[in-house]
């Protein structure tokens, strides 16, 4: 996610922070290098879901950030600089490579892209050493086993690791789920079960319902014929339906930040489906601050979330006021 992309005509924008007052002041002292201030507040943060969604704010801050290897050099027995270091080596990396297929990938990009993943790793493996109980550190090491092509068991050995910690670490879900989709070396097969069964074994409320969205979506994206038809089959939607009834539209449904890409995955597949009602619901929890997951499958991510509201809504027969 980088920051402030603005969409025409609405008020959207991809903001990192997703519009949380902790985020904001996290990524204002990032921005102030005042590392002892960063420090202070992430340190207090037991939600490890939340933890993980205030790492990546620091992590997707573009450019270098001097303000970490200070911090590094004064506390270099503590875990956190490690971490933070090793998730911003991550964006850093993805950076170098870029969003396209491997084969648009030159051999300098892929030099610097494994060159700064082996960075991250370091840095995360320091972060584990340090403190073997933090899941966060261990969901960014599932990314870099990914990256680095270690191979699916080892993807795997991390991401037991970080349920061992806490059981439904979201990112580390998402995470594991590409490693089992077919555009990392899994299948469409593996794909939809790792999503089913977590959907199955996962409390009543729990974000990660919308990884069967996601299996489906990427599923479609190789199947014969358009995207929208697959998404449209009546064994699909219903599944997808039944996903969304057990996560996002439960009561018990905790809308911390970072529920938005969740909402989204849903918004998106309902609408492809042919479902506006149903996306126009979760383009409302979504509001103006979608994620750059799953818009950015269309590049410009805060543009095409407002094309594909725009588009729920004039089908769900309701208007928008932006």
């Amino acid at each position: 996610m980088w920051p402030f992309k603005r969409a025409e005509r609405t008020a959207a924008v991809i903001d990192p922070c997703l519009g949380d007052a902790t985020a904001r002041r996290l990524d204002e002292a990032a921005g102030r290098g005042d590392w002892p201030a960063v420090a202070a507040m992430l340190g207090p943060v037991e939600d490890q879901d939340l933890r993980a969604f205030y790492v990546s704010v620091l992590a997707d801050r573009g450019g270098p950030q001097p303000w970490i290897g200070q911090w590094l050099a004064a506390e270099p027995q503590s875990a956190l600089p490690h971490l933070v270091k090793g998730a911003h080596a991550i964006q850093w990396a993805w950076q170098a490579r870029g969003n396209g297929a491997a084969s648009t990938v030159s051999e300098a990009q892929f030099a610097a892209f494994f060159g700064r993943l082996k960075v991250a790793e370091d840095s995360l493996d320091q972060a584990v050493i340090r403190d073997p109980e933090d899941s966060t550190a261990w969901a960014e090491l599932i990314t870099t086993a990914i990256g680095r092509r270690l191979g699916a068991e080892e993807a795997e050995r991390r991401f037991k690791e970080v349920v061992a910690r806490h059981r439904w670490h979201r990112s580390a879900h998402a995470r594991m789920l590409q490693q089992k989709c077919a555009k990392w070396g899994g299948s469409d097969e593996l794909a939809l079960e790792f999503a089913r069964c977590t959907v199955e074994r996962m409390p009543a409320g729990c974000t990660l319902g919308s990884m069967v969205a996601v299996a489906h979506f990427e599923a479609a994206l190789l199947a014969d014929g358009p995207t929208a038809d697959y998404l449209a089959r009546p064994e699909v939607l219903a599944e997808v339906r039944a996903a969304a009834d057990k996560s996002v539209r439960h009561p018990e449904f905790r809308r911390i930040p970072g529920h938005q890409t969740a909402d989204g995955w849903f918004a998106l597949v309902f609408h492809l489906a042919g479902d506006h009602a149903a996306a126009a619901e979760r383009f409302d929890a979504i509001g103006n601050l979608p994620t750059e997951l799953p818009w950015g499958y269309y590049r410009d991510a805060a543009r095409a979330y407002a094309q594909y509201r725009t588009r729920a809504y004039q089908a769900a027969g309701r208007s928008h006021t932006a």
